[in-house]
């Protein structure tokens, strides 16, 4: 902001808090366009969201539609 105030350029900024700025954005853009690896569901969390799934539907709180669409989604 100092170089901006006295030159009244924008478009120069000094080099060192470039870096510094540039590493900061880079990290909070980056971490969190990429997607979080977790380790896959095991079997007995697919049954139970099945078991989940299957009893909305019964209760008349998920259509076929979004039932098929949730399952596909969840990859149950």
């Amino acid at each position: 902001m100092r170089s901006v105030a006295v030159t009244g350029r924008t478009d120069h900024v000094h080099g060192w808090f470039a870096d510094r700025q540039q590493g900061r954005w880079a990290e909070r853009t980056f971490k969190g366009a990429l997607p979080q690896h977790s380790p896959p569901p095991s079997h007995e969390d697919q049954v139970d969201r099945e078991r989940r799934l299957t009893g909305l539907h019964a209760a008349g709180d998920l259509s076929d539609a979004e039932l098929a669409a949730l399952r596909s989604r969840l990859a149950v």
